[in-house]
């Protein structure tokens, strides 16, 4: 199954091989920007323009939980790889840490000048990569919520960053119609893949690593080689 946000407000869940509607979480009071499920499948993140973070039961529907402290809507939620934690990007600027069993607001990573649009854990959930309308990337240990690196060659917003399976590497895209890859360890742009001249709204890893996947606004979706660039 895959799950979906959308301006109506609601949170639905979908049957892949059949297209169909299994069920739809109500309760935002804003349009759902972000949804996440956790590891195990059991859980659905969802973030919304109402400012809030909501957790939900996938098999019984019932809102588990209400996550309240961004400023302003929130734009991206992510589960960390133990599913112990959720993280969130904001228009207030900040990136979130919150408990998903307590519900408690655990560090609040400061940093950004504009929104956060889509944050990301590395695979040892040890690291969180968050891409902004700033044009910058930005890297925070979870651990003390001490800033790494700041990546920013960019000139346009970022829309999405996302780790590699391996962690030594995050792809990102933007509103310049390019798919960037970078280096972890040196935070050096090791490609640039051209190909769009739209918005490119989401970038992603196959599970092996060695393909890139990007969705633009001109709806389709390319599939990029690692290596080669192409």
């Amino acid at each position: 199954s895959f799950v979906s946000g959308s301006y109506d407000k609601k949170v639905k869940l979908w049957d892949v091989a059949t297209g169909k509607e299994i069920k739809t979480f109500q309760g935002h009071q804003g349009s759902v920007n972000s949804v996440s499920f956790s590891p195990d499948g059991k859980t659905i993140a969802s973030g919304s323009l109402d400012k809030s973070i909501r957790i939900w039961n996938v098999t019984t529907g019932q809102l588990l939980r209400t996550l309240n402290g961004h400023q302003y809507g929130v734009l991206s939620v992510s589960f960390s790889p133990d599913g112990k934690t959720i993280a969130s990007g904001s228009n207030d600027t900040n990136v979130k840490l919150w408990d998903v069993t307590t519900g408690q607001l655990l560090r609040t990573l400061n940093g950004h000048q504009y929104g956060v649009l889509s944050v990301s854990f590395s695979p040892d959930g040890k690291t969180i990569a968050a891409g902004s309308a700033d044009s910058r990337i930005k890297l925070w240990e979870v651990a003390s919520g001490r800033e790494l690196n700041t990546l920013n060659k960019y000139e346009s917003w970022i829309f999405s960053v996302n780790f590699s399976p391996d962690g030594k590497a995050i792809t990102s895209s933007g509103e310049d119609g390019r798919v960037k890859l970078w280096d972890i360890s040196t935070g050096q742009e090791q490609k640039t893949f051209n190909g769009y001249g739209v918005f490119i709204r989401s970038v992603s890893f196959s599970i092996d690593g060695n393909t890139i996947a990007s969705s633009g606004d001109d709806k389709s979706v390319k599939l990029w080689d690692v290596v080669s660039g192409r």
